[in-house]
């Protein structure tokens, strides 16, 4: 699907499509969680902390547990927009159906990249999504299992958090953007076998 250039005009596209989606500051940090929600640290009580799970909270603060505020209600997304139109766009991977190779070319990412498919051959080619760092999000379908944070230097496996969206802004002011023409196509191809876990034997 194509992609709006505007932030709100692509966040509920996303929406529209499926895609569960949250807002995110201009550093990646997504939303603070309220009194309500923010555990008590070890020197820092919170009187109002109510112990829950993220995803059963009835905290009127829709966006409190980050990621796991995301949704795909249209109509939620176009307000939260409206009230931050400059808001970059999060999307959790796990909870999208994702497991995304995340190649960071300032850390070496592109050079393990190389000696991976040099041990385990070329990747299947799936969805990509060119970040605003100049890095790469490699974005295929989730095996279902957990997945090791990290194959090599600069070469993240992004799972149980999130990605930013394109049109979103980097923080050196480059847009990540969809690779080829630009548009969006949900990911077919599942996450490489020989980069899953094996599972012991009982």
């Amino acid at each position: 699907m194509a992609i709006p250039q505007d932030l709100p005009g692509a966040a509920v596209a996303y929406a529209a499509a499926g895609i569960r989606v949250f807002r995110v500051r201009p550093d990646k940090a997504p939303f603070a969680n309220c009194s309500r929600c923010r555990p008590p640290a070890e020197q820092r009580p919170n009187p109002f902390y109510i112990p829950h799970r993220p995803e059963g909270c009835r905290c009127t603060a829709r966006t409190c547990h980050g990621f796991h505020a995301a949704t795909t209600d249209v109509d939620l997304v176009r307000r939260w927009w409206a009230e931050q139109p400059d808001a970059n766009i999060g999307a959790p991977c796990a909870l999208n159906g994702w497991a995304v190779l995340d190649i960071d070319p300032r850390h070496g990412g592109d050079q393990s990249l190389a000696v991976l498919e040099q041990r385990v051959g070329v990747l299947p080619g799936t969805v990509m999504q060119i970040t605003g760092g100049d890095g790469l999000h490699i974005v295929y379908r989730t095996p279902g299992v957990s997945l090791p944070g990290t194959l090599g230097p600069g070469l993240d496996v992004k799972h149980n958090g999130y990605i930013l969206l394109a049109p979103s802004v980097h923080g050196s002011g480059g847009r990540y953007r969809w690779s080829g023409p630009g548009r969006f196509v949900q990911p077919e191809a599942a996450w490489p076998a020989v980069l899953t876990p094996q599972r012991r034997a009982a």
